[in-house]
């Protein structure tokens, strides 16, 4: 009996005991003021950051099955040089814990709540950051205590520590960098972070800005558990809207808290790219809608990335493909397959599109030179290696359409080359190859080599809106090569060849006019206008052999209805001087002599003279009379004699006189005027003329 009475009141007693000192410690606690505190968590804050830590509000603690923690104004001062003396300031803090799961040795904590906080990050220009906190520092004389030993049963026990909720509210972050010269911030209007459990989906939910520039994020990721110590791939559904663009990514992360196993589906929608620019910190150009979407896979994304049905659009361009990039080598290497309908340089440079805002700049000096002296960019060539293919039905660049293009760009540590190059132009086609190569850093060799054949010159030249007062068909060959540390070092070296053979076709007289004589329209002092307005062209040769910067014209010829116009000279690259002779003739008797023009000065700034050595000697003729040569005199210059039948045949020298007996007739004099003869120059030219010509 007695043993019975002892359980009974043990089983009555101890309950109520416990209870009883629950109840004593709830008192306890909830009597106690925690606010005494406040000086010892102060003390601690100052050793770890070597800042002041004030808690201007209270300090409480509310009892239930889900205690909180609550603070009110709380700062942590900045460093001594900040722009302000606070580095963080908090209105509000609270979180709350659930008691029931200690007892399965989990901790969950119910709720996070942060409200008014306003964090400032800087960097001086001194590039001090004010987040790198001063610790305080153990005695010289106090050893460094060596880790504890783990237990023999299996190392150090992890506590499961999970969150259900966090939220965020009226909270902003500044960042600037007084030596970058660059300042961002960002504002939190509504943060909240849920989930039920570590092994639940986390729902997370955004609203606030970037610079300005609202931004709201919805995502559904995978259980944080499961993020930690993944059984399966991490699960990721995302969906950002910013800067006028919706951005969603959806997919998988094998190993999240590594990154790498990413399979991932990309979209990116816009309607101005433009509107980018709040985001990006820097003026972004205004070209109109944008869209991306690809495949985004990465075992290890330092190493590797693929980007696989990749489908892009902006300003009238589009392109398709795979891209790989690999970041394990010396650098980075990309090669990409792709496919375009249209790509349109122009809008892409700007050119075609609306252009964004930009701040007041001094205008450029003008120039009197053509070619930059400004140090190529050498380095850059130096940042990857590429390897691209690309088809494209059409690329516009400076107006010019080429047509179903194929080409294959190459990029190896520092040497760009470009073959085969092939396309359609302006009816004709175009085939070449392109070098650049700048592996020392010290200068770069170029080398071009491009073929156009029967080209359409008024498509062409309309296109890129150079004139519309030319019509026919034409050949263009280019073999070059120079190397320099500037565009005008490689002109002022180049080496090769430039020419130009066109068929039967016409100009407008004015232009004839413009080329011969320049803007003042010296020629109409020289020769007859069409009456038609045009000036009918049977065809023409211009050919430039380039030596050391100096290229010499081997042909100039233009073959008219009523003139043969010879020329010859040179024009150098490197001065970018003109010493040139352009020498109209007349294909038939005339009343009044054809004056040659001496073109001299520079590229930006020609000037047009009569050339006055030959005009004395045109004189002579005229008048019937022998100037000495101390006046210019000297055989006669030409003209008034029929060209030779077919076309770009060179003009026949002067006729003697009829009663002259022919037994005794001199050799003919070369007309002095065409140093050049133009027949023999165009030899190596007649294959390229018949295959113009279809002869």
């Amino acid at each position: 009996m007695r043993l019975g009475k002892i359980l009974k009141y043990i089983l009555i007693g101890v309950p109520v005991l416990l209870i009883a000192l629950v109840a004593v410690a709830l008192v306890v606690l909830m009597t106690t003021d925690f606010n005494k505190y406040k000086p010892l968590i102060a003390e601690e804050t100052k050793k770890a950051t070597g800042r002041d830590l004030v808690i201007a509000g209270d300090l409480s603690l509310v009892i239930s099955l889900t205690p909180a923690v609550a603070v009110n104004g709380v700062t942590l001062s900045n460093a001594k040089w900040g722009s302000r003396p606070e580095m963080v300031k908090v209105e509000r803090f609270e979180a709350q814990i659930s008691v029931l799961p200690l007892l399965t040795g989990t901790v969950l904590i119910d709720r996070v709540v942060l409200i008014g906080a306003d964090i400032l990050l800087e960097v001086d220009k001194q590039g001090r950051a004010n987040f790198e906190f001063e610790t305080a520092k153990a005695p010289a004389t106090e050893p460094a205590k060596k880790p504890e030993a783990a237990p023999a049963g299996g190392g150090q026990m992890d506590i499961p520590v999970g969150i259900r909720e966090i939220v965020i509210r009226d909270s902003r972050l500044t960042y600037s960098d007084a030596k970058a010269g660059a300042r961002h911030k960002a504002a939190i209007d509504s943060l909240t972070l849920r989930g039920e459990g570590l092994h639940d989906p986390i729902k997370l939910a955004f609203q606030g800005s970037y610079n300005d520039a609202a931004i709201k994020l919805a995502a559904t990721l995978g259980a944080p558990a499961e993020a930690m110590a993944p059984t399966r791939p991490w699960p990721i559904d995302l969906t950002l809207e910013a800067g006028g663009a919706t951005i969603s990514v959806k997919g998988s992360i094998a190993k999240p808290m590594e990154g790498k196993g990413i399979d991932l589906a990309l979209a990116v929608d816009g309607n101005e790219l433009g509107d980018l620019s709040v985001l990006a910190g820097a003026e972004v150009p205004k070209m109109g809608a944008y869209s991306l979407a690809a495949r985004l896979s990465a075992k290890d994304p330092a190493k590797a990335l693929k980007l696989a049905d990749m489908k892009a659009a902006i300003a009238g361009t589009d392109l398709a493909g795979d891209v790989t990039v690999k970041l394990d080598g010396k650098r980075p290497s990309i090669d990409a397959k792709l496919a375009s309908r249209t790509i349109d340089l122009d809008r892409l440079g700007g050119g075609g599109g609306e252009a964004a805002p930009a701040a007041a700049a001094q205008p450029a000096a003008k120039s009197d030179r053509m070619f930059s002296d400004d140090p190529l960019p050498l380095d850059g060539l130096k940042a990857a290696d590429a390897n691209l293919q690309l088809e494209a039905g059409t690329i516009v660049v400076s107006g010019a359409k080429l047509k179903t293009v194929v080409l294959k760009l190459v990029l190896a540590n520092g040497k760009l080359s470009i073959a085969p190059l092939r396309a359609g132009i302006a009816d004709g086609t175009i085939d070449g190859a392109i070098t650049l190569d700048g592996s020392s850093g010290k200068a770069a060799a170029l080398a071009v080599k491009l073929g156009i054949d029967k080209v359409d010159l008024d498509k062409l030249l309309t296109e890129m809106k150079i004139t519309e007062d030319v019509e026919g068909r034409g050949n263009i060959d280019v073999d070059i090569a120079g190397n320099g540390r500037s565009v005008r070092a490689i002109m002022a070296s180049l080496d090769g060849s430039a020419g130009l053979l066109m068929g039967e076709g016409r100009m407008k007289d004015t232009l004839f006019q413009s080329l011969l004589g320049g803007a003042g329209g010296l020629a109409n002092a020289v020769l007859d206008k069409g009456k038609s307005g045009y000036t009918a062209v049977n065809c023409a040769v211009v050919a430039f052999d380039i030596k050391d910067g100096l290229a010499t014209a081997k042909a100039i010829y233009l073959d008219t209805e009523a003139h043969g116009v010879i020329g010859s000279g040179t024009a150098n690259l490197g001065s970018e001087t003109l010493d040139l002779v352009v020498d109209p003739r007349k294909k038939r008797s005339m009343e009044k002599p054809v004056l040659p023009v001496r073109i001299k000065g520079t590229f930006v700034a020609p000037k047009y003279n009569v050339d006055k050595a030959v005009v004395v000697t045109k004189l002579s003729k005229l008048l019937g009379a022998q100037l000495p040569p101390a006046l210019g005199g000297g055989a006669p210059a030409g003209g008034g004699t029929p060209l030779v039948e077919g076309p770009c045949a060179p003009p026949a020298p002067a006729e003697q006189p009829a009663t002259q007996a022919p037994a005794q007739q001199p050799a003919p004099a070369p007309a002095p005027a065409a140093p050049v003869t133009p027949q023999d120059a165009v030899k190596d030219l007649k294959k390229g003329l018949k295959g113009l010509f279809g002869q």
